[in-house]
């Protein structure tokens, strides 16, 4: 299963007609950027098609989420829409699953949930087990054609994640480990990834989106990600770009949180002293510090932070007001989020 056009650019076509031209194989690239129930319905018509010994997803994490569900839902019997929903659970296993990432972005070749939409609304298919990919192979090299645009957008999704990772209500310490380590990474390696590519940063990058992705899979994402799901949706805003579009707003709300409105049974001041050490790891001393400093990386990166020269007006913010809040995302944030404050929040950044 592989990217339309970043399979053969990346070289990893060349590279696996190397190793496994002599193999029966089948290709499957029928799908779009955000994957949706019906992709992943033609997916499952091809699998079964064959008896496949094993399949190999290459691609972004596009690609990475589509084979994912394609690999556990082929083999379980009810309509994929029940466990995609989380009506039903996965019962069966699917085939070993080798994952190949192509940007150095969601980390989805570490993680056990794929990002799949049903008419517009994301939802998260997800199971321990069954869906974690068997094998990953991290290879920078095979990033090194992705275009300047995409590298920004990815990158940015990384660091969110390992930022969202650090202060969630779930993190742990094993998750803490892989957080801290990514956000010092992305912050320090992301703009020259885009404008100055050279193997020390393309190495560093995709390291800091592979242990992202290894934090998440253990903490999972929070208010950041729940409203880009609606901004990528409706506006077709790149994932990345989107989560990037409220991180530092959000850095700031949840750095203000109270007893009253705090999350996270371990209490606001736990809350507090996370954000001041995701600060420090930004290289900040202050909150406002660090919420300019992720303000200057996107600018630096060409990532446009203003949802009006993005084509989203008041009746678009009312619809990411509308359609922003998923209830696991949202709960997972530190500091309770409400309407209102959402709307401030995007208002500031409109």
């Amino acid at each position: 299963m592989t990217g339309k056009n970043s399979f053969v650019a990346s070289g990893a076509e060349k590279e696996i007609n190397k190793l496994l031209g002599n193999k029966d194989l089948s290709f499957f690239n029928s799908f779009s950027s955000n994957p949706d129930i019906n992709e992943v319905k033609n997916g499952i018509d091809e699998i079964k098609k064959t008896e496949y010994d094993l399949i190999i997803a290459i691609g972004g994490g596009s690609t990475i989420d589509i084979a994912k569900a394609i690999n556990a839902l082929a083999n379980n019997i009810e309509k994929p829409e029940k466990y995609i929903t989380g009506e039903t659970k996965l019962t069966n296993p699917g085939l070993p699953l080798i994952a190949i990432p192509l940007t150095s972005g969601t980390g989805s070749e570490s993680t056990h949930f794929s990002t799949i939409y049903i008419n517009k609304t994301k939802h998260s298919l997800s199971h321990k087990e069954y869906i974690l990919p068997d094998y990953a192979i991290v290879d920078p090299e095979l990033t090194e054609s992705i275009p300047k645009k995409i590298t920004a957008s990815t990158g940015m999704d990384a660091l969110c994640q390992a930022i969202e990772s650090y202060w969630s209500v779930n993190s742990t310490e094993e998750s803490l480990i892989y957080a801290k380590d990514s956000i010092k990474l992305a912050i320090n390696n992301l703009e020259n990834a885009v404008n100055n590519p050279k193997k020390d940063s393309r190495e560093k990058m995709a390291l800091a989106a592979h242990l992202s992705g290894k934090a998440i899979n253990i903490s999972k994402t929070t208010a950041p990600h729940s409203i880009s799901y609606p901004i990528t949706s409706f506006f077709d805003i790149p994932h990345g770009h989107a989560v990037s579009l409220t991180i530092g707003q959000i850095l700031e709300y949840n750095y203000h949180v109270s007893k009253k409105d705090c999350n996270d049974n371990r209490g606001s001041e736990f809350v507090k002293n996370r954000i001041d050490e995701i600060i420090s790891l930004l290289g900040c001393k202050n909150i406002v510090k660090a919420k300019e400093r992720i303000k200057i990386l996107m600018k630096n990166i060409e990532l446009e932070n203003k949802l009006s020269f993005l084509g989203i007006d008041e009746r678009g913010v009312e619809k990411i007001v509308e359609k922003g809040f998923t209830p696991e995302r949202m709960n997972n944030n530190p500091r309770k989020i409400h309407k209102e404050n959402l709307r401030e929040i995007l208002d500031e950044i409109s």
